[in-house]
């Protein structure tokens, strides 16, 4: 059935024919005979277009055909070349890092299978340079990193080595902790004019001499390493400042470690502690004005008023680098990173009970402890003074009497006043009983007298152990004094911010005594 589009293309053309040709108007069967040559015509070539249609449609199918054929050829090439590739890259190389299993331990060698082509051997020279415990756990079927060193052996084979690999995994594990920053706590295993030695797994990390905590510079090489080799066997926290893996060159840092451990933990203690908490501590360094406790990670200042009840003028003459102490918060500063303590506040206070053992009138023997403008101090007994002031001294005919009277003697003295409140005691040397302070002298002096005869006695019965602490005791001052050197270089910067609070604190002393000075009038009142 023809389409209205073919039916007007017939029209139009069956009129062109009539238009061209008269004759075919004016005889009908000729008309009607070209007519039906005209639709023979057309039948002819509408079967014409059909056939090249379908063989259009033919020749259209074979080629997507074809280069579906060539597209899996292709798509089966690369497979091949794909599989091929993944066989060459499980071929190793020298140097590779893998993962072995023990197919077979022989007298002198393993035989380990790493997925290649051919097993590997580690040699006994190899197992040698492990340790004995580790060697003894290598077992059939055990997972162990190889390192290749050698591609082929005379029987084919690679040769590898566990010692290797064993390194190069720890190299690694220090490059990332280079990176990180990481703190790890190794054990030291030795030491040199240098340094120390420390064990990192299968390597040797070193710490320099500069990176040591507590080991000062001006020691000589006997002190350096009689310090170093107490080190020894101890685990210390560091932190890996240098790799390098070319030299075999790895360097630790204690003081880095630490330092940076401490500032941590003093940020928690001022979370964690609060003024008036009792804590333990042990003696770091000591100072002219003070000492530095560990409280837990974190120093804190002792100041030297704060020690104990007794007038302290140097901490060496009460405490010890090392020694164990229980102390008090008094102040913490979270702004300047300060912790104060103090000892004394945890001592029995001697003044609580003053009225106890002394009674106002009494005589009694002082020790002078310091001769001032207006007097002198006298020490009744560790953490109780009294002044005496000047006009308490003596008569009033001697033109000099603070000369009279020098730091260390020991007189006698009437008790004038007790003020335990106000923790003073008035005291008299001018009006002190002759007769009761001379006998006070006399028994002392036959005490002490009797007491060295006893010391002599022991001496002389201990002469060999006396001789060999006495050599003794000069190295153990010489390692004292170098522990307290280090300390006081480790402290260097937090003692230059903690000078300034001792000079307040002496300040208040100062502004004490000059106090004392304003009451001198009275009498002789003292405020320690």
């Amino acid at each position: 059935m023809m389409s209205e589009s073919e039916k007007v293309g017939d029209e139009a053309e069956n009129t062109e024919v009539e238009q061209a040709d008269p004759e075919l108007q004016a005889d009908p069967e000729l008309q009607a005979g070209q007519e039906l040559q005209v639709d023979d015509a057309l039948q002819a070539d509408d079967g014409q277009q059909a056939d090249d249609g379908q063989q259009t449609d033919e020749q259209q199918q074979a080629d997507e055909q074809q280069q579906a054929d060539e597209q899996q050829q292709a798509d089966e090439m690369l497979f091949e070349q794909y599989l091929a590739e993944e066989e060459d890259l499980s071929l190793p190389e020298r140097g590779d890092l893998r993962e072995g299993i023990v197919v077979e331990v022989r007298s002198n060698e393993l035989l380990v299978n790493i997925g290649a082509k051919r097993d590997g051997i580690v040699p006994q020279s190899d197992l040698n340079r492990l340790e004995e415990e580790y060697v003894g756990t290598l077992r059939e079927g055990e997972t162990v990193p190889v390192v290749v060193s050698k591609l082929t052996t005379s029987e084919g084979m690679l040769v590898l080595s566990i010692a290797d690999a064993l390194q190069k995994k720890d190299w690694l594990v220090a490059e990332k902790m280079l990176e990180s920053g990481e703190i790890t706590v190794r054990k030291v295993v030795g030491f040199n004019k240098g340094g120390l030695l420390a064990d990192f797994d299968h390597l040797r990390g070193f710490i320099p001499a500069s990176h040591i905590v507590g080991l000062p510079r001006n020691m000589n090489e006997e002190q350096r390493n009689e310090r170093l080799q107490q080190i020894v066997g101890q685990e210390l926290p560091v932190k890996v400042i240098e790799v390098e893996r070319q030299r075999r060159r790895l360097v630790l840092s204690y003081r880095l470690a630490e330092r940076e451990y401490r500032a941590g933990r003093k940020a928690q203690l001022f979370e964690e502690l609060e003024v008036g908490a009792v804590v333990d501590g042990e003696v770091r360094s000591l100072r002219p004005f003070g000492a530095f406790v560990d409280i837990g990670g974190a120093d804190g200042l002792l100041h030297v008023s704060e020690i104990g009840w007794t007038p302290v003028s140097h901490p060496r003459d009460v405490l010890q680098v090392g020694d164990r102490i229980q102390v008090e918060v008094l102040r913490l500063d979270p702004e300047r990173s300060r912790i104060a303590l103090s000892r004394k506040r945890l001592l029995s206070n001697p003044w609580e009970s003053i009225e106890e053992r002394y009674r106002v009138n009494d005589t009694i023997l002082v020790t002078v402890t310091r001769v001032i403008d207006f007097g002198a101090f006298a020490q009744l007994e560790p953490g109780i003074e009294g002044l005496i002031h000047i006009s308490e001294l003596a008569d009033i005919t001697v033109a000099e009497p603070l000369k009279m009277v020098s730091s260390g003697d020991r007189i006698p003295v009437k008790i004038l006043r007790i003020h335990p409140d106000r923790q003073r005691i008035g005291l008299s040397r001018r009006q002190a009983d002759e007769i009761v302070g001379q006998a006070l002298l006399e028994s002392e002096a036959e005490s002490f007298e009797s007491s060295a005869e006893a010391d002599t006695v022991e001496e002389a019965e201990t002469a060999g152990a006396g001789a060999e602490a006495a050599v003794e005791q000069p190295e153990a001052t010489v390692a004292e004094a170098a522990a307290d050197e280090a300390d006081a270089d480790d402290s260097a910067e937090e003692a230059s911010a903690e000078e300034t609070d001792a000079a307040a604190v002496d300040g208040e002393e100062a502004a004490g005594e000059e106090a004392s000075e304003d009451d001198a009038p009275d009498g002789s009142e003292e405020r320690t």
